[in-house]
Order: C-alpha cells, then structure tokens, then sequence
C-alpha cells in the first residue's frame, strides 16, 4: 500500500518516464509514428482515469503496455473496418468524386493499414513453421514484452535455458523467412544491389508473371517491368527516377507504394485543375493527352489512354496509362489486398449520365472478383466503381 501511495504521488513523473518506450510500442503495432504519439496520449490519459484499477503496483510498465495495446488495436479494427467498407461505399460526391485531399488522405492510410497487415500475415505463418515452445517464447518476450523469468515461470525451465531458446528461435525464424517464405518477404528485405531481380508483386497487366525490380535507393530510382508483358530491354511497367518520395526507403513494397500514392496525387491533380507544376523544374505543366515516344511496347499495343505532362522549359516529361492511374485509387486498394493476382482488361467507352465515358476493368486470376471503375471523358471525374467479390 505504502509503494502505491507513493506512487500517486509521483504519478505524473512516472507516466512522463514510460512515454518514449510506450511510443516504440505503439509505432511497432500501428506502423507509424504520427498515429503512435496519439495512441500514447489516448493510453496515459485512460491510465490515469483507471489507476485506482491497478492492483500490483511493481507491474506498473506491464500495466501500461496492456493498455496502449488495447489502445493500438481499437484503432486498428476501426481502419480494417474503413478499408472493408470502401468498395461498399459508391464513389458520389456533387462532381462525382471525393476531394483531392480527401482521396489522399484515404489512400495514405489504407495503403499503410494494407502493408502492415501483409507483414503482420507474413510473420505469423512464419512462426507457425517454428515449434510451440518456441513460437510461445519469441511471442512472450517480443510481443507481450514478459520478462525472462516470467517467461521461464511459464515454460518450467530456468532463465539461461529461456534465453538460449529465444536466440534459437530468432534464428529459426530468420530461416523461416529466408526459406519457406522467401518470395513474398523479398519485397520487404532491403535492396543490396541495382541489378534485375524477381519480387513477389504479381504484374497488373497480365496477373501471369511476377514483377521484376531494379531499386537504386541513392539514386532514387525505381524500375518495374514484366517478363511477358516487356519483352523489349527498354520496355518498363514503371520507370521511376530522381523522385524525392523514394529517399530513405530500402526495399520494394515501401517503395511502390509510395510511387503510387505520388502518382495518384500528381496526375489526379493534372486531371482536376489542368496542370500540375513540373517535377524538375517547377514551372506549370499543362495536362496533355498524347502517346509518348519513348512508351513502352505494351503501351503502344494495348492502346490505353495516356495521361503525358512535358515540361518545355527542362524537357522533363511524366506520363501514365489511364488503367494504372484507376488502379490507383484508394477504393481499390481492398481489391488488390484481396486479390494480389489479377489483370487489367482492355478498356471500354460507353454512355454515362449524359456524356462519353471510360471503363477500366480488373478481374482476379484466381477466382470471380472483379471491379470496374467508370470515368468521365469530359471532366475526367470518377463517376462509379462496381465491384464483385468471390
């Protein structure tokens, strides 16, 4: 009684103390550092309206780290909850689409959720591979943070014996990884090289084949290409370089999907205003439409509409098919988490609310989902996105 009366007194130095660890806590469960400093405020300030809850006072960190983790999870099921609801939620505002700000704002959230789902997925087939007392090891010390001798308490051996395990099993589970897994934690394991190497992302184009990658993180270049769908050595499914949004990253998941979210907020931004300022430059770059020179084969054939901004004052141009920028937006994202293999059918023009209109759609490869999204040839405005699930 007398620690815990103590300890009210001093609480408020107390829970300043534990703040930096419960925000590593709360950025490994949440994946971000913004969101972790608001689950940490959100867990001290229900610690301190539930202290009188708190029956073993020397348990005081384990207490906290209970909650920020009820904490961190609400927040999770509540964007699960958000991105299971976006193909539900029919794309209709008064001109047709969400606000610029509010596309980005749903599709930088959604992209991150999607990707620490994949990891957290990954990991957890990973540890299925693993033993049960060694799964169970590496959970209680890395997950629920349990002390050695707590750990050893549950598993009836003694602390050497625990710790031995724990490098064991860290080891087993690097092999794991590296073996059973190898091609799909590819994606997340830092880029060592620029040369062509195989990733685990499937090609949107033709859902055959799996991408191939060439990163050169200080170069802040990013190249993807297909071996089906780019059979020419010039021939790219992206080509990306010089582009600040990919410095500090290592490694190829992290990297598209920053590349997407930037070009979903550039060219949309063309699209909606008519010109976007050049990425070399910075002078106004007028929205063109016209097929470049330097476009890939698969490009030419398929004969996609393509969105080209040329900056005549530095001769730097951007350019994208309309079926990746549809691809891109945020309402699709739980398509492609469902569905990682599909392919991008040819496109169709049709008759809608009034106008002339183009039709992108995407069909899994391994069952009957599908999604198609409509757009306005006149204003360029998302006017539907219908989807199947299966």
């Amino acid at each position: 009684m007398e620690k815990f009366e103590d300890m009210l007194q001093d609480v408020e130095t107390i829970l300043a103390t534990e703040r930096p660890r419960l925000v590593r806590l709360c950025t490994r469960i949440t994946g971000s550092a913004l969101v972790a400093e608001d689950m940490v405020q959100e867990t001290l300030l229900e610690a301190w309206r539930h202290l009188d809850t708190l029956q073993e006072p020397e348990k005081f960190p384990q207490w906290l780290s209970g909650i920020a983790r009820n904490v961190c999870l609400r927040w999770v099921s509540r964007k699960e909850r958000d991105a299971a609801h976006s193909l539900e939620v029919p794309v209709q505002h008064e001109n047709g689409i969400a606000s610029l700000a509010e596309t980005l704002a749903a599709d930088f959230d959604v992209e991150i959720e999607l990707e620490r789902q994949e990891l957290v997925g990954l990991l957890d087939r990973a540890l299925d591979l693993l033993p049960t007392e060694t799964r169970t090891s590496l959970l209680e010390r890395y997950v629920r943070e349990s002390s050695l001798a707590d750990i050893a308490t549950l598993l009836g051996m003694n602390v050497n014996a625990v710790s031995m395990r724990l490098q064991r099993g860290k080891l087993a589970l690097r092999k794991a990884l590296a073996n059973e897994l190898n091609l799909e934690s590819s994606a997340y394991i830092p880029v060592e090289n620029d040369s062509w190497k195989q990733t685990s992302l499937w090609c949107y184009l033709c859902g055959q084949h799996r991408l191939l990658g060439k990163f050169k993180p200080e170069q802040l270049e990013l190249h993807l290409k297909c071996p089906g769908c780019c059979p020419e050595p010039n021939d790219f499914i992206s080509t990306n370089s010089g582009f600040e949004v990919l410095r500090g990253l290592k490694s190829y998941k992290p990297a598209i999907t920053r590349m997407n979210n930037w070009a979903n907020y550039y060219y949309r931004t063309a699209l909606n205003t008519g010109s976007v300022p050049c990425c070399e430059c910075g002078r106004p770059v007028a929205l063109g439409f016209r097929m470049p020179d330097t476009a890939s084969s698969w490009m030419r054939q398929r004969g996609t509409p393509i969105v080209h901004l040329f900056c005549e004052h530095c001769q730097s141009r951007c350019y994208s098919s309309y079926d990746y920028l549809a691809l891109s937006l945020p309402a699709l994202d739980q398509f492609r988490h469902q569905n990682p293999r599909i392919r991008t059918l040819p496109v169709r023009y049709i008759e809608a609310q009034g106008g002339r209109a183009l039709v992108s759609s995407y069909e899994s490869v391994t069952s009957s989902a599908r999604v198609d999204v409509v757009t306005s040839l006149e204003n360029f405005q998302v006017l539907q996105i219908a989807g199947s699930q299966a």
